[in-house]
C-alpha cells in the first residue's frame, strides 16, 4: 500500500479540499451529499482553485456541481469514501492532507464546516438564499424558507452562530428593529466569532 503522503500527492486539488471537509466534519455533524455540495460551493467562494475547477448552478435545493459530484465518485472507487463519509483509508489520506495544509486553509475550511453543520436544513438554506441569491432561483422551497425567514434568524441567533448584523440581513429586517425583536424573545444580541479569511492557495500536483 502506498504510504499516505504519496497517495495525497495524487490527488487533485478539488480531491484535497473535499478530503479536509470531510475530515473537519464535527461528529455532531449532519453530512449528506448536499450539505457537501453547500460546503464546498462556499469554499469555492473563497479559493480560486476550487472556484475555476467546480461550476456551481442552481438546483432544487441550492448550488450543485456536477464536478463535485464526479470527484466525490473517484474518491469512493479509490476507497477513500463511502457515500460522504472517509473510510478508515480516506481518514488517513485526509489528516495527510490537512497536515500539509497551510494554516489559514485549515482555519477556513473548519470554520465553513462547523458553521453549516450546525445548521438546520431550513437554516442553511436560508443562509445561502440570502447570501448567494443566484443559487435560489430554481428551489421548489424557496417561497416556504423566505416566509419563516424571521423565525428561522432569530432561531439562528438563539443558537449562536450568526451576529446581529446577519441576523437582520437573513431576516431582510432593519438592524434596530432585528435588535427589538431579539430582545423581545430573550435573546442578547452579539457579534459572532466565525469570520471568512483570506487564505493562500493549495495547489494541485497534477
Amino acid at each position: 500500500m502506498k504510504e499516505a503522503a504519496s497517495r495525497a500527492e495524487e490527488l487533485s486539488v478539488v480531491e484535497k479540499f473535499i478530503l479536509m471537509a470531510l475530515y473537519a466534519r464535527p461528529p455532531s455533524g449532519r453530512g449528506g451529499k448536499l450539505r457537501l455540495q453547500e460546503i464546498m460551493f462556499k469554499l469555492a467562494e473563497v479559493f480560486g482553485e476550487l472556484r475555476k475547477e467546480l461550476d456551481f448552478e442552481p438546483r432544487g435545493h441550492g448550488p450543485y456541481s456536477k464536478a463535485l459530484e464526479e470527484h466525490c465518485s473517484l474518491l469512493e472507487d479509490a476507497g477513500l469514501l463511502s457515500n460522504t463519509n472517509l473510510t478508515e483509508e480516506g481518514r488517513r489520506i485526509a489528516e495527510e492532507i490537512w497536515r500539509q495544509a497551510d494554516e489559514h486553509a485549515r482555519k477556513a475550511v473548519k470554520s465553513v464546516v462547523e458553521f453549516f453543520e450546525s445548521l438546520e436544513d431550513d437554516e442553511l438554506l436560508l443562509y445561502i438564499y440570502v447570501t448567494s441569491p443566484e443559487m435560489a432561483e430554481k428551489s421548489a422551497i424557496r417561497e416556504d424558507v423566505m416566509r419563516n425567514r424571521v423565525e428561522i434568524a432569530l432561531r439562528m441567533l438563539e443558537k449562536g452562530v450568526i451576529s446581529i448584523g446577519m441576523a437582520a440581513k437573513l431576516a431582510g429586517l432593519p438592524l434596530d428593529e432585528m435588535m427589538k425583536r431579539a430582545v423581545e424573545r430573550g435573546i442578547k444580541p452579539f457579534e459572532a466569532v466565525i469570520s471568512w479569511l483570506p487564505m493562500t492557495s493549495m495547489r494541485s500536483r497534477h
